[in-house]
């Protein structure tokens, strides 16, 4: 398989599985497949692609599917440029982590380099990409547009979640929760009073899955479906505050919670 950027445990082995890892907030079922392919066209060994965001599995994850099935020498490979130099960073020590639980300590684990370094693989993917094969194709008798009628108005709403789907909110099982909250707010039959947004990192990661409610500025660690039934019915529907779920409020909603009402002289 070559060599490696980084080693996670104490001696380097021969790899015995593949994890490709991507880091793409829109990917289409279609493309996710048509990477999982080439990915797999790559190496005789085992692999796997994942993406850091969105549906599962997250890393941590896919790891365990991985030694659960009996690898014990997994390269976790980068995939895709520009790969967030942020998440090359992080990774590793997510990997070491990953080593200190449960019976872990038993699987050697390296990391790939950057596929931003390949000069090589990045100038052959732009020469095909300009060569006959996918020739381009014109703009002319299609209709001007920019987008949809209703890209013009902001949906009127009374709550906006916004839920952090970054992929370090990702591993403590984010990719999942908004799903999960979709379907809650559905069953309250409050859907159409909500404006539900995913957003890449709002901090702070390890307190995921993280959810702002706005306008109300509060901040909420939901990790099941208990605590997400409970936020929907008590804070959305009841208008209660569900203290015990909270761990922030804005500071702009805390300097109006804490500033005194102006006495009215009549």
């Amino acid at each position: 398989m070559g060599e490696t950027t980084h080693v996670v445990g104490s001696e380097i082995h021969q790899t015995d599985a593949v994890l490709f890892v991507v880091s793409a907030y829109t990917l289409s079922k279609g493309a996710l497949k048509r990477l999982q392919a080439a990915t797999a066209a790559s190496t005789h060994l085992p692999t796997r692609l994942i993406r850091l965001e969105e549906t599962g599995p997250s890393l941590i994850a896919a790891l365990d599917e991985l030694r659960e099935d009996g690898y014990r020498n997994i390269r976790v490979q980068p995939f895709g440029t520009p790969f967030p130099e942020s998440l090359l960073a992080w990774i590793p020590g997510v990997l070491a982590d990953w080593q200190t639980r449960g019976q872990n300590a038993d699987t050697t684990l390296t990391v790939g380099p950057d596929p931003s370094r390949d000069a090589l693989a990045i100038t052959q993917q732009a020469v095909s990409l300009l060569s006959d094969t996918m020739p381009p194709k014109p703009v002319s008798g299609i209709k001007p547009s920019l987008g949809k009628s209703g890209w013009n108005l902001p949906p009127d709403f009374e709550f906006h979640l916004l839920v952090c789907t970054g992929p370090r909110c990702a591993i403590h099982g984010a990719a999942s929760f908004v799903h999960l909250l979709k379907e809650e707010l559905a069953a309250a039959g409050i859907s159409d009073r909500c404006l539900t947004t995913r957003t890449g990192c709002i901090y702070p990661c390890n307190k995921g899955p993280v959810l702002a409610l706005y306008p109300q500025g509060h901040w909420y660690r939901l990790p099941d479906l208990i605590a997400t039934r409970r936020f929907v019915r008590e804070v959305l529907v009841e208008g209660a505050s569900a203290e015990d779920l909270r761990f922030h409020t804005a500071r702009a909603a805390r300097a109006e919670i804490h500033t005194p009402q102006k006495e009215i002289v009549t």
